[in-house]
């Protein structure tokens, strides 16, 4: 018998289990060898390494055959057991199926960015994935790496110019412009603004860590231009409201001037500085990049923001309102 205290299976072939279970079930060389793919020398010599491995003959010969010793009828069942826990466990992909799923998603994105993507995502989940949840965070930029190595956030979404690295996987899903906005009754612009104006009038300026409207203010520097900032708030949370009840402008990607303009009187106008355009991606770590769950929400994420630049994702929907709206004018 052997001493499985001193068994050490880095000795062991263990495709010599499966050869094992053949040999057990056919009972025939032969007939094993040609159900593996094997010519029958190498099958009698894989059954020579079982027999010193597991220190038994395990097959003698008989009228009808190999048939198995006592040893190996003892084995038969721990190793079927052995073999379909591989198989099932370790082998077999892990499917995900959306629609029973009550896993929660969990984005990295900044308020902002929650404004644009999370409706949309949540109006998708409801249809796609109903048992399904959503949790947003917001990583200090040092620590995104690692909360994505970790699986505490899934995808990071938004504009993050700093998350590189080998071990990270993005994807590109649009460009966006810039847009100012203005209260509707503004006193000084009313269908657009001249870069004089712009530099007189005073503004509002979100100072946030990372974020693509940063690109706006490293162009009026690159450029020389001086304007006057009466206002700085770390959020944009309250600037709706204020650019609403005040003559400040604001300059921000133009999904959020979009989304803002629907809470309050507003008007977007086109900035009269051309300034580049951030790319918006998707970002997810190696570690999960073969993760049915993770591979599903990314295809979500994509379908719905993947080359569809904000402007005409907007006109397209009020586009469709409009439609409505006329044909329920046109009901009874």
């Amino acid at each position: 018998m052997v001493d499985i205290r001193r068994a050490d299976i880095r000795k062991v072939d263990l495709n010599l289990l499966v050869v094992f279970d053949v040999l057990l079930r056919l009972q025939s060389v032969t007939r094993a060898a040609g159900e593996l793919g094997m010519s029958q020398p190498a099958m009698s010599l894989a059954l020579n390494k079982l027999r010193k491995a597991l220190g038994d003959p395990l097959f003698v010969r008989g009228s009808r055959g190999l048939s198995p010793t006592r040893r190996a009828e003892t084995l038969a069942v721990p190793l079927r057991q052995v073999l379909d826990q591989i198989r099932n466990d370790v082998l077999r992909h892990p499917s995900f199926d959306p629609a029973t799923t009550e896993r929660t998603f969990t984005f990295n994105m900044a308020d902002v960015g929650e404004l644009v993507f999370l409706p949309r995502i949540w109006a998708h989940l409801q249809t796609a994935a109903p048992g399904a949840n959503i949790r947003t965070v917001s990583t200090p930029p040092g620590g995104l790496a690692e909360a994505l190595e970790s699986g505490e956030v899934d995808l990071a979404v938004g504009y993050f110019p700093g998350l590189q690295g080998a071990v990270l996987y993005q994807q590109r899903l649009f460009c966006h412009s810039f847009v100012c906005i203005v209260r509707k009754d503004h006193p000084v612009f009313r269908t657009q603004m001249t870069k004089k104006q712009f530099l007189e009038a005073e503004h509002v300026v979100v100072d946030q860590e990372g974020k693509s409207h940063e690109l706006f203010e490293e162009t009026l520097a690159a450029q020389g231009l001086a304007r006057r900032v009466a206002l700085r708030v770390p959020h944009f949370l309250a600037i709706p409201l204020i650019v609403a009840g005040s003559d400040l402008v604001v300059t921000v990607p133009y999904a959020i001037g979009t989304s803002f303009a629907k809470m309050a009187d507003l008007k977007l106008l086109r900035p009269p500085i051309q300034v580049g355009l951030p790319e918006v991606k998707q970002h997810w770590h190696a570690r999960f990049h073969h993760d049915q769950a993770n591979r599903w929400i990314r295809g979500v994420v994509a379908e719905l923001f993947l080359d569809k630049p904000w402007e005409a994702v907007e006109k397209a929907r009020t586009a469709g309102l409009r439609v409505v709206k006329a044909a329920s004018a046109g009901g009874t």
